[in-house]
């Protein structure tokens, strides 16, 4: 659980960081862009809701962790509507980081579905 934590982490972080960086583009990518962090967004929501529902199951490092994370898209959420000098091409790789990000989330729901049925035994 940990590394699949410290890989989205960090995923989001360096295309946070990228995009904070970038050069100019089009706002139609723009917007597909906002549409890839809303749906990447959604998904962390239902694993961190997951967690605050189950937190008396759920280690103190990792509610910490969703914490920072929750930070960090909020962050990039910022850096999404204020970047209008995006490339298509940067663009492109914040939204091909973001699909990579929801598949992690996915695997990080069953293990922390895991761990909290585990608690329930």
């Amino acid at each position: 659980m940990k590394k699949t934590i410290t890989t989205i982490m960090y995923t989001i972080m360096v295309f946070a960081l990228m995009f904070c960086l970038s050069g100019c583009g089009e706002n139609e990518k723009r917007e597909e862009t906002k549409e890839a962090f809303n749906k990447t967004s959604d998904a962390f929501n239902e694993v961190a809701d997951l967690i605050n529902e189950n937190s008396d199951a759920i280690d103190d490092e990792l509610i910490g962790v969703f914490q920072e994370m929750s930070a960090t898209l909020n962050e990039c959420k910022d850096a999404i509507e204020e970047n209008e000098d995006a490339t298509d091409e940067e663009y492109d790789e914040v939204i091909k980081s973001l699909g990579e990000v929801d598949s992690w989330l996915e695997i990080a729901k069953e293990e922390v579905e895991a761990e909290i049925s585990a608690a329930k035994e």
